[in-house]
């Protein structure tokens, strides 16, 4: 994850074009040189190949399904491959059964701190990505997660805005709908296996593509880390928190925010991709009210959105 200079250009959402860094401008010379028009994503392998490496699925399939001497056989095979005990496997498969009141949320899904209490609340359920209880009856569990995890995939596609310059069509060749529909049909445990990522399509590929492709530990492509940008950008990003529209607006506290980016850059344990996707969508907000698109202002925290609006005549 990156950061460059602000983007001149009108962003409709946060994720198209707010910042232009150094990969974005070497891919617009490439494609735009070679005259491409369709780029190739590989959004949705993971989600879709098994390429996450939890048997959760597997076990609420087992349970919904009352196979109890299986479950027991796979909940031994992977305690030993993810050296954890058998019971904190079962319990977290178990707990997708339990109504989700009466659950703590997950840590990785909880609302970012800097946000408003009011607003927070307010937005609770697509904070804490739309989770679900996991039934018994109908469907097999392993199904269901396919589609709440497609369901966030065509959320998050729906935030980016088609490419104008240069132009360029993107394709998903994980989420076509055949594809989609033979994995979803396939057994939970032909896509992931102890210690095997993807292990359906990696054993469909033997004798296609190289040993060392097929089998590499990690992507061939590593992006640099949040953290190491928070401190590269360091000076830029400080300005970026000052004065900030969102804070204005309501959605999130300015003072915690700042301390949080302190606290990210001197290593200590924050939501750092929640930072940096809070930043996003400040850059967004005050590249509109630049150019005139968003009228603000200031506000009580936690307060309705109401000084919310858009200038119409500006779009004209």
């Amino acid at each position: 994850m990156t950061f460059g200079r602000p983007s001149d250009r009108f962003a409709a959402t946060p994720s198209s074009g707010t910042f232009l860094n150094e990969a974005q401008e070497q891919f617009t010379t490439c494609i735009t040189s070679q005259g491409n028009r369709v780029v190739l994503s590989g959004i949705g392998g993971d989600e879709a190949t098994g390429g996450v490496p939890t048997p959760i699925p597997e076990f609420e399939n087992l349970i919904a399904r009352a196979q109890f001497k299986l479950l027991a056989h796979q909940l031994k095979v992977w305690a030993l491959n993810k050296r954890k005990p058998w019971f904190h496997l079962f319990f977290e498969a178990a707990r997708g059964f339990l109504p989700p009141a009466l659950l703590r949320v997950p840590k990785h899904r909880r609302p970012a701190v800097w946000l408003h209490p009011i607003f927070a609340q307010r937005h609770r359920i697509a904070l804490t990505g739309y989770e679900s209880r996991v039934r018994l009856i109908g469907p097999l569990p392993s199904f269901l997660e396919n589609i709440s995890a497609l369901n966030a995939l065509r959320r998050q596609l729906a935030c980016d805005a088609q490419p104008s310059e240069p132009c360029y069509e993107k394709r998903y060749p994980y989420l076509d709908r055949s594809l989609l529909e033979f994995l979803y049909g396939v057994p939970r445990e032909q896509l992931v296996r102890p210690g095997q990522r993807r292990s359906l399509m990696r054993r469909a590929l033997v004798g296609i593509l190289p040993e060392e492709l097929l089998n590499r530990k990690r992507k061939a492509f590593v992006a640099r880390g949040p953290r190491a940008a928070i401190s590269q950008e360091w000076i830029t990003l400080m300005e970026a928190t000052q004065d900030m529209v969102s804070a204005s607006l309501g959605i999130l506290d300015q003072n915690i925010f700042s301390t949080s980016w302190k606290r990210a850059r001197q290593g200590q344990e924050v939501q750092v991709i929640a930072l940096m996707r809070t930043l996003f969508v400040e850059s967004w907000l005050r590249g509109l009210r630049n150019k005139g698109i968003l009228a603000s202002s200031p506000q009580n925290p936690g307060e309705p959105l109401k000084s919310l609006a858009i200038n119409n005549r500006s779009l004209s």
